[in-house]
């Protein structure tokens, strides 16, 4: 099962950190580089097995001039024949010489030579007559000369099913090394975070590496079991890590909060669920999506299934009308919870979202799709608009993920009917995730545990630059992104949002992205030129001596990270085509 080793080594990685936690009493430093340790070989594990499915796929898929694919069955009479049993044979292309003669009827004929040893393999002779020309190629001898193809070794590296219930092909791996990637980067910040703390926490990263495995989980779902289980194995951890640090203000009203209405929308989730297996009978995405298709019109049954699936997801996704809970939740949380719960937390709802919706035409619907439109153009409007009002760093970016995966829910109403869609969704997610561990790592490097609340007010960031100029660019860079300037990867994002919609002709949406857009480059800007303020002392007078202070020994992992993520931004929005080939070797399984 090398396709599932993401979640097994998960799993190990949980095991091994219980029992290091509650037996063998081990410190924080300790569980972080146990935690960072298994992530990473997650992650590994994630990333080799997606580029091998990615570049057997395209050796299967590419056929050019010279070179020609036949797709040979192992022919058995005594049974049946097996689509998955098929070879894929590259053959030469026959010269036009040979075949030339004025009888211009071709005769081809596929002999399958059977031996007595059954354990022989079997001899495939094509015979090519024409006139009295006549060619006969042994598949055999081709094969040892051309290809040397193992088929036992290209059925192991494909995009397939395992068990109804999960999905393995480029798509997936994709989200689960950046939701691996994220993990990674909050459990060096909240190591940071501890530092000045005597107390343990190493229940933090046990609930973190529960997190990842929910978020893992869920990307790899192709049922809506699986789907169910891994929103729920997202959604619980989240409820420890909002309130783990209970001393901070806000702390356990957010954790209740979160708790509360997480556990109303899975009803709804539920429910939407049942209804749906009671009209269609199905719970697979493949299974809905022939039963969908196959319907004359949908059932009064099933369009309230849906609604109340969309009612969940909405809350998981803070849509509009279901965003209330995001701003307070957001403040109340940690900083390092709100990078997750603004990336993980999303990013993996909304990939296996777009999977189902890849699958199950449901947006076909005109009653799905309008109140879709209606959804994704209030969240973007709505998100902008009280973003504007802030003066809480976190309490903006609450509301501006609101907007963000408003503009998201345009990619996915038009994800059927464009190509382009779903790289539009992986290009644009990518720069969200980038700009968000940019703004909140930094945010959380500022700050520290024992506090009562981070440092996340407007006059708490103020003059940032000139006490830590590198974690100030970054930020700068972050919020740049998010507001879709030029040469960063958010324009790159937003501008094939417009043109998707543009071509899909959803002009409502298209609209709302452009105001939405000029509204947040301005509290981006306020925010922005916020950072390079001069510090002011008490009695509102400008320090005289200030200077930046830049200590190259004082940049460690943490700073690493969120430099390489602002540099990574920049890369995307100044080249952003080896991101493009990144998107585009994910496919998704359509079967």
């Amino acid at each position: 099962m090398i396709a599932l080793s993401p979640i097994f080594v998960l799993s190990f990685a949980i095991i091994a950190l219980l029992f290091s936690l509650f037996i063998l009493k081990i410190n924080t430093k300790y569980c972080t580089i146990l935690t960072i340790c298994g992530l990473t070989c997650a992650l590994i594990c994630a990333v080799t097995v997606g580029y091998k499915i990615s570049f057997s796929t395209q050796v299967i898929t590419d056929i050019s001039n010279d070179n020609m694919q036949i797709s040979v069955p192992a022919l058995d009479p005594t049974k049946n024949t097996d689509p998955s049993s098929e070879k894929t044979i590259a053959v030469d292309t026959v010269p036009t010489e040979s075949v030339e003669s004025p009888n211009e009827n071709e005769n081809i004929g596929i002999d399958n030579n059977n031996s007595n040893n059954a354990n022989e393999t079997q001899n495939t002779d094509v015979s090519i007559n024409t006139g009295t020309t006549s060619i006969t190629d042994n598949f055999n001898s081709n094969i040892d000369d051309n290809s040397n193809i193992d088929a036992s070794s290209m059925d192991e590296w494909k995009a397939r099913h395992i068990t109804a219930l999960f999905t393995c092909d480029g798509y997936g791996l994709l989200y689960t090394s950046l939701i691996l990637i994220i993990s990674i980067a909050v459990a060096c910040f909240s190591f940071r975070w501890f530092k000045q703390e005597q107390t343990h926490h190493g229940l933090f990263y046990l609930i973190l590496l529960f997190m990842a495995l929910g978020g893992v989980t869920l990307v790899y779902s192709s049922h809506l079991i699986a789907f169910f289980i891994g929103i729920e194995l997202l959604s619980i951890p989240f409820v420890g890590l909002i309130g783990y640090q209970y001393t901070q203000t806000h702390s356990l009203e957010a954790a209740v909060k979160y708790m509360i209405l997480s556990a109303v929308a899975s009803v709804f989730l539920l429910m939407g669920i049942a209804f749906y297996y009671a009209t269609t009978g199905e719970l697979t995405f493949s299974g809905l999506s022939y039963q969908l298709s196959t319907m004359s019109y949908p059932s009064t049954l099933l369009l309230i299934g849906v609604c109340l699936m969309l009612v969940g997801i909405g809350f998981k996704l803070s849509l509009v009308p279901f965003q209330l809970w995001l701003p307070d939740v957001y403040q109340g949380a940690p900083t390092v919870v709100a990078l997750l719960l603004s990336t993980v937390g999303k990013v993996a709802v909304f990939c296996a979202i777009a999977r189902l919706f890849l699958l199950a035409p449901i947006v076909n619907n005109e009653t799905i799709r309008i109140i879709l439109v209606i959804v994704a153009f209030c969240s973007i409007l709505w998100g902008n608009l009280l973003a504007l009002i802030q003066s809480s760093l976190k309490r903006l970016l609450a509301y501006s993920s609101i907007a963000h995966f408003g503009y998201l829910l345009t990619a996915l109403i038009a994800v059927q009917y464009q190509v382009l869609a779903l790289e539009t969704i992986g290009v644009y997610l990518i720069g969200y995730i980038l700009a968000n561990i940019c703004i909140l790592g930094a945010i959380s490097l500022d700050s520290h545990s024992n506090e009562l609340q981070d440092h996340e007010n407007e006059i708490d960031l103020s003059g940032l630059f000139w006490r830590k100029p590198i974690l100030a660019l970054a930020m700068g860079v972050g919020f740049l992104s998010l507001a879709g300037v030029p040469l960063t990867a958010g324009f790159i994002g937003r501008f094939l949002l417009v043109l998707l919609g543009v071509t899909a002709e959803l002009w409502w949406l298209v609209a709302a992205i452009v105001i939405g857009s000029s509204l947040g480059l301005y509290f981006y800007a306020r925010l922005i030129i916020n950072l390079y303020i001069r510090p002011i002392s008490r009695d509102d007078q400008v320090i005289i001596g200030s200077s930046i202070k830049l200590k190259w020994t004082n940049i460690r992992i943490s700073e690493l990270i969120i430099v390489l993520c602002a540099l990574l931004t920049m890369l995307c929005g100044v080249y952003p085509k080896w991101l493009f080939n990144l998107v585009s070797m994910a496919q998704y399984l359509t079967t």
